[in-house]
C-alpha cells in the first residue's frame, strides 16, 4: 500500500509540474509583407515586381519606370490595390494623333522638306513644277524628276492638293 502511495504521489508531483507547461501553439498564417506582380504592355520596363503588400496600381507603373508616351490610362484603375501574383496590362491608346497634310500647291520650301525622304533639291523641283504647271491630281507629283512610284507610296498619305 505504501508502494502504491509513493507511486500515486511521485506521479501527482510530476502531472503537476507539467501542468500548463505546453500551451497551445496558433498556427494562423502571419501576412506576408510583400507581394509579386506582373505589369506588361506600355510601360517603359515591363516585368515581374515585388511590392509591399498595400501597394496601388499607380506604385506599380512607377516602379516600373512610367508608362509610354502611347500608354492609354482611361481605362484603369490607379487606386486599386494589387494582388499577389497580379498580371495588369497597360494597353496602347487606340487614338492615333495624325499629323496634317501638306498641300503641294501651296507650301513652302520648309514645309516640303518635312515630308518623308524629301530633301531642298526635290522640293524645290515641286515647287518649280507647280509654278510652271501646278497640280491637278496628287499622283501628277510623280511627273517631279526624282519622285517615282516608290516615293510617291511613301508621302502620298502625307500630301494633299
Amino acid at each position: 500500500m505504501q508502494k502504491l502511495f509513493g507511486s500515486l504521489t511521485l506521479v501527482l508531483v510530476f502531472g503537476y509540474s507539467w501542468w500548463g507547461r505546453y500551451q497551445p501553439v496558433s498556427l494562423d498564417r502571419a501576412s506576408p509583407l510583400s507581394l509579386q506582380a506582373e505589369i506588361k504592355g506600355e510601360v517603359n520596363q515591363p516585368g515581374v515586381y515585388e511590392l509591399k503588400t498595400d501597394a496601388d496600381i499607380e506604385k506599380l507603373i512607377q516602379v516600373a519606370g512610367g508608362t509610354t508616351e502611347q500608354a492609354d490610362l482611361s481605362s484603369i484603375a490607379l487606386m486599386k490595390k494589387v494582388k499577389d501574383e497580379d498580371v495588369i496590362v497597360i494597353p496602347k491608346s487606340q487614338t492615333k494623333v495624325q499629323k496634317a497634310k501638306i498641300s503641294i500647291n501651296s507650301a513652302s520650301l520648309e514645309e516640303l522638306m518635312t515630308l518623308s525622304g524629301i530633301g531642298e533639291k526635290i522640293a524645290g523641283r515641286i515647287i518649280e513644277y507647280r509654278e510652271s504647271q501646278g497640280f491637278q491630281t496628287l499622283e501628277d507629283i510623280m511627273n517631279v524628276k526624282g519622285i517615282g512610284e516608290k516615293m510617291f507610296e511613301r508621302i502620298k498619305e502625307e500630301i494633299c492638293l
